[in-house]
């Protein structure tokens, strides 16, 4: 082991994208504690070198489970370098078929598992100064489509409190890069995976329905590579002054770049209206 290994801690280590960046990071050498919500699982998909590699049943949305996680890595490993906040899924369906408690849960592992995780880390990393949190958002975070408006909420907030926590650690020595994926080929499409539908589907919603139909034909064939995403993430942790946010795939830059063309066109065209709501010049 160098002794320039760094300590990585990964949320959702079990499948797809951290499952890959788990595996590329303990091949380089570093120690890496990986969370889910089945230890023992985790430690039997992974298999890593005793003292490299810590498996943690972790409960995102409670504080308490989540400080004992941090508290763990920190007795075992002595600190914690690299955080990735990668565990997440997404309630798929129109707006309106997706329940309160369906949304509610969402945000819980989405976002208030995300800020439970950084809440417990940052004391940790400020003390050193130095680290460098990764919070895996979504090209859904920036823009919307028919079924993923509340998933897209959940990874809108992501992007932009990562903007938000980039100004405000900077200053400890700690770098905040959140990355926007596209399609990966991963289990993430997987019904019971890391997608769900609205348990409440309403029939009008056909064209909603049919972008479902969409997303099951496109499972285990979507273009993005997740163990180059995982060199990516890697490449981004050694970087001295690492983007705050990188869209990952070339859908998602495709996707990003007409998007930009669409909100540039519509300031334009309404330029005079929103200008038009200050207090007159004397």
């Amino acid at each position: 082991m160098s002794l320039q290994s760094k300590v990585w801690l990964i949320t959702g280590a079990s499948k797809g994208l951290g499952l890959a960046l788990v595996k590329a990071v303990l091949a380089r050498g570093d120690r890496v504690a990986g969370t889910s919500r089945d230890a023992a699982h985790l430690a039997a998909q992974v298999n890593g070198a005793p003292g490299q590699f810590l498996a943690l049943e972790t409960d995102l949305p409670d504080p308490s489970s989540v400080e004992k996680t941090v508290q763990d890595v920190v007795q075992q490993f002595g600190s914690v370098d690299v955080l990735v906040n990668n565990a997440g899924y997404a309630v798929l369906g129109a707006v309106e078929e997706v329940t309160d408690h369906e949304t509610r849960a969402n945000f819980d592992i989405n976002v208030f598992g995300l800020l439970n995780m950084l809440r417990s880390v940052l004391p940790v990393m400020r003390q050193r100064h130095s680290g460098h949190i990764i919070n895996v958002g979504s090209i859904s975070g920036s823009i919307g489509g028919l079924s993923t408006g509340i998933y897209s909420a959940t990874k809108a907030a992501v992007i932009l409190l990562s903007e938000s926590l980039a100004d405000e650690v900077a200053e400890f020595g700690i770098s905040v890069t959140a990355i926007c994926p596209g399609g990966f080929r991963t289990d993430f499409l997987d019904e019971h995976s890391s997608s769900r539908r609205a348990s409440a589907p309403i029939p009008e919603y056909e064209s909603v329905h049919q972008v479902l139909e969409l997303y099951r034909q496109l499972n285990k064939h979507q273009g993005g590579d997740p163990d180059k995403a995982a060199e990516l993430m890697i490449q981004l942790s050694q970087m001295a002054h690492p983007p705050t946010r990188l869209y990952v795939g070339a859908d998602a830059v495709r996707a990003m770049e007409k998007q930009l063309d669409r909100l540039t066109q519509g300031l334009q065209r309404y330029r005079e209206l929103s200008l038009s709501t200050g207090f007159a010049k004397h």
